[in-house]
């Protein structure tokens, strides 16, 4: 059921109060006119329209009573049959050839049945988005991870809420060193840039030592969070935990200092993938979703394979570590043949990634456990959490951590704790 509690009407109050303020500044910005980059993600826009849309949300619930679960499962599946839906109609309009579009000043009924469902997907969004955030919620809160409110002892809530908005993600402009694998940069870029745009900002950053790479964002952890609109249940809630969790770690420790190293950024991003990969499973666990209609995500160009995938992952893992070795002996135009050669290799066999350099290395890398990374760290958080006893106490234990050698100590310590006197 979606529940209601009366502490979110203080937050909520609160809120709304800042978002007010949000808008006003927004509105003086734009009045005077400065200059944005036309391919520039505008997340000031972004967050003046998208961060009042929850708390506008509960105030048009109040009154209304919890939803049963029957009442919170179909406008779910809804959304699911009508994305789905809003995805062919897509492809099949990318697909088109020019000679079949309709003369000027006819109707295209390919643009006006897309228009409507997507229409009618987005009105669904409010209450779907209310669900889901609520169901994250009440698991992360079960998990312990909530906190006391200040002023009222004895009285705990769950910050920040859980608070995402479904959109298309930007995409992101990353950059490294062609010498050396390292995130030297990353801006966030419009949702609608085309593969022409794209080559055209790559051609323009990269250059005698700077790889470029435009890639794909799969979420956001803005406030509220960025998730692609939802064609898939369980990815979904998993995706909307990973994000979360960013913003619970940005309050700790380790997410303060998500951006003073490469080292950190991995941690950081480790821990979410790993806690919002199980936060999201439990939830589909409690709340099953029974299926309606295709459930087919979209792959994007940039998107890796799933990580079971033998090949895949055994191939992209040892290209890391030769080109890791490669540049590290300076071998720098060896190592961007190599990578080239295992793109085009990776392409017969079904795998198809438009570029593989020094930033698609730094960019994937950063996911400790995934094929791109050549990072200790991610079998490291691994083992923390097996050794830790549920999930809640490893993001806790983790959440305190700000350096690898931080790690070590906590898994050192665990293995003592751990081994028989």
């Amino acid at each position: 059921m979606l529940r209601r509690s009366p502490r979110a009407v203080p937050l909520l109050v609160l809120s709304l109060l800042v978002a007010l303020s949000a808008l006003l500044s927004w509105r003086i910005v734009d009045s005077l006119g400065l200059p944005l980059a036309a391919d520039e993600f505008n997340l000031a826009a972004w967050e003046v329209k998208n961060f009042p849309n929850k708390w506008l949300y509960e105030l048009s619930r109040l009154g209304k009573g919890d939803l049963s679960r029957e009442e919170a499962d179909a406008p779910i599946q809804r959304y699911i049959a009508l994305q789905s839906e809003v995805a062919d109609l897509e492809g099949e309009l990318l697909r088109r050839p020019p000679s079949e579009s309709p003369a000027a000043g006819e109707s295209d009924e390919l643009v006006r049945r897309l228009a409507e469902k997507r229409g009618e997907r987005d009105r669904l969004e409010g209450e779907v988005e209310a669900v889901l955030e609520e169901r994250i919620g009440e698991e992360a809160a079960d998990l312990g991870l909530q906190r006391a409110i200040p002023f009222f002892p004895g009285a705990h809530w769950l910050f920040p809420p859980v608070d995402f908005e479904f959109d298309d993600t930007p995409r992101i402009l990353v950059t490294s060193p062609r010498d050396r694998i390292y995130l030297r940069s990353a801006e966030l870029l419009r949702s609608d840039l085309t593969l022409e745009e794209a080559l055209r900002l790559e051609e323009k950053t990269q250059g005698e030592n700077i790889s470029a790479l435009v890639v794909a964002s799969g979420g956001v952890a803005t406030y509220p969070s960025i998730i692609p609109p939802m064609e898939d249940y369980a990815e979904t809630l998993e995706l909307a935990a990973h994000e979360w969790l960013h913003q619970y770690l940005f309050f700790q420790p380790l997410g303060a200092h998500y951006f003073e190293s490469d080292t950190l950024r991995t941690i950081n991003e480790t821990v979410a993938d790993i806690a919002g990969a199980e936060l999201g499973g439990l939830v589909a666990q409690r709340y099953p979703l029974a299926p309606s209609g295709a459930q087919t995500p979209t792959a994007t160009p940039e998107s890796a394979p799933p990580p079971d995938d033998t090949l895949f992952v055994q191939t992209m893992r040892q290209l890391r570590l030769d080109v890791d070795r490669l540049l590290g002996e300076g071998r720098v135009v060896e190592a961007e043949a190599l990578m080239e050669e295992k793109r085009q290799y990776l392409a017969e066999h079904g795998y198809f990634i438009r570029k593989i350099n020094q930033a698609y290395f730094a960019f994937h890398g950063l996911y400790g456990t995934a094929p791109a990374s050549s990072s200790p760290i991610g079998p490291k958080l691994e083992e923390i959490r097996q050794r830790e006893p549920s999930l809640g106490e490893f993001i806790r234990v983790v959440s305190q951590v700000t350096s690898e050698a931080d790690l070590d100590r906590l898994l050192a310590s665990l293995s003592a704790s751990a081994t028989p006197p």
